[in-house]
């Protein structure tokens, strides 16, 4: 019987249940239970990751789990399906419930390679190659949008090549086989394909269950061993996958130093709300400010701007025809409120930090004037950083945000 790992389940539906037991990738069957396992990678709703960089998917913890059972398989045949020319879409959004961006995999193909390698199975030094080509198998003329490179240093056989151009477009390594073919868009393609490289071709008679039981020379030593080194690589991909999540928190984090628009707002506003203990999702966006901040003491009325541009004056002034109007409205019900207002920004937003210029002493003045403050978001990024680091406290960063006017330096 043959297992088929799959992300979407309602593509085999099809297929016969006397051949093929299908599984979803969180609840995979023992390999070794299976005379063929496939895993099919080809599913476009697998290729989608909630982070701000095309680096990773969100089902990276079924991937582990499926490396942790191609590490144990000691019988099964296994065959990895790569995608097609995907999508995979990124920078999830809460606030719209959408994903922000989007890549095809020919256009992050580095990236690729390397969470597969990481969290599926080891690819040491392969790339791949985006162009279309097709392989004859049997009678099935199958597809493929990728083909394999650089696998004389890998330790991986070449299996099939494309029809015309001699590209490789399956290759294997010891029982696990790598293919960009389109298999799994026709059962056709699959029977073809595990009738031709999979069986075997003269198999040996199957050992009896009582032969696991029989140690020879140093078996017990090695089986020992084997499972401590199992034991400590799960360790270790544990912990990196922890420093990886942190890696990618503070990468967008740090993406306020070069983004504009509904990214640079999200996570802008996900600082000041975790200084200053507010949720911003409480707030109505009606086309003034950008965010309004109500504390005890003092209401924060902001402006948040990436632009590649140095600083403007109208920014500052745009900032204050939106205080002065809260104000304005507060004087009409009879209520007295200490306003702040701030105008985070993100100027030169395309040039490193160190190369920007200045915030002009013409637009320090007319803030000061106004009783308003520029923050620019590398000093919002470092009075973040003292505040993760115990260097400041939350009370210390509403003090320096309610009682600075000009320009914010931190230093």
């Amino acid at each position: 019987m043959i297992q088929i790992i799959t992300y979407d389940i309602s593509k085999y539906e099809s297929y016969s249940v006397d051949k093929y037991k299908i599984s979803a990738f969180r609840e995979i069957q023992a390999l070794d239970d299976f005379e063929i396992c496939i895993i099919d990678l080809a599913s476009k709703d697998l290729w989608h990751y909630n982070g701000i960089n095309p680096t990773n998917i969100n089902s990276v913890n079924d991937f582990l789990t499926l490396k942790e059972a191609i590490i144990n398989s000691k019988k099964s045949k296994i065959l990895i399906i790569f995608p097609q020319n995907e999508k995979l879409y990124y920078n999830f959004y809460d606030g719209q419930a959408k994903y922000l961006s989007s890549k095809q995999i020919k256009d992050n193909k580095d990236n690729t390679i390397n969470l597969l390698s990481k969290w599926l199975y080891e690819l040491e030094y392969l790339n791949i190659s985006y162009e279309k080509t097709n392989t004859t198998v049997n009678d099935s003329i199958i597809n493929a949008d990728f083909n394999f490179l650089n696998i004389d240093t890998t330790g991986f056989e070449p299996i099939t090549y494309s029809n015309n151009s001699g590209k490789i477009t399956t290759i294997k390594k010891e029982r696990v086989y790598l293919t960009t073919l389109d298999l799994s868009n026709e059962e056709k393609n699959i029977i073809n394909f595990i009738d031709i490289y999979l069986k075997d071709k003269a198999k040996k008679g199957k050992a009896p269950k009582w032969m696991d039981n029989i140690k020879f020379f140093n078996d017990e030593e090695l089986d020992i061993k084997k499972k401590e080194n199992i034991s400590k690589i799960k360790i270790i991909e544990n912990d990196n996958e922890q420093i990886d999540r942190q890696l990618e928190k503070n990468a967008e984090i740090k993406s306020i130093l070069y983004t504009n628009g509904d990214e640079l707002v999200r996570v802008v506003l996900d600082i000041l709300d975790e200084i200053l203990e507010y949720n911003s999702s409480t707030f109505v966006d009606e086309g003034k400010e950008d965010f309004l901040i109500k504390k005890e003491d003092v209401t924060f009325i902001g402006e948040i701007k990436g632009v590649s541009s140095a600083a403007e004056n109208k920014y500052i002034s745009q900032l204050d025809v939106h205080v002065q109007s809260y104000l304005d409205e507060n004087q009409k019900e009879g209520i007295e409120e200490n306003v702040k207002g701030l105008l985070i920004i993100n100027h030169q937003r395309n040039k490193p930090v160190e190369e920007r210029q200045k915030v002009h002493e013409h637009q320090i003045k007319l803030a000061t004037r106004n009783g308003s403050l520029i923050i620019e978001t590398s000093s919002l990024l470092k009075m973040y950083e003292k505040y993760k680091l115990g260097n400041i406290t939350k009370e210390e960063c509403k003090n320096i945000l309610k009682t600075n006017i000009g320009l914010l330096e931190i230093i």
